[in-house]
């Protein structure tokens, strides 16, 4: 059997996007962009949430409290507390 070089579906292959690392932290990340209120109300509408999990409204309840650099640690750890809960998202309560 061929392998995938042999056949050179491997030539065609875009490179891996760069994933966002400490030096490069600001990869078109729309997390920077919010205001801190905003950052508050993400945290507290997924506190607020019914469906989210016991898990993620501790992380929310961390995020209240954590200093500004550790807020926009947990928000780049989770991505997914930004994409369902954050301004953009009707599930975000203002």
């Amino acid at each position: 059997m061929m392998s995938e070089y042999d056949l050179g579906l491997r030539f065609g292959k875009q490179p891996r996007k760069k994933r966002p690392t400490p030096e490069r932290s600001d990869l078109g990340n729309p997390i920077l962009t919010m205001t801190d209120k905003e950052i508050f109300n993400t945290f507290a509408s997924v506190i607020d949430a019914p469906e989210a999990s016991p898990f993620l409204k501790r992380i929310a309840q961390a995020g209240l409290v954590a200093m500004p650099e550790d807020k926009a640690l947990i928000l780049k750890s989770w991505p997914y507390i930004f994409m369902q809960y954050g301004p953009h998202t009707k599930k975000y309560k203002p």
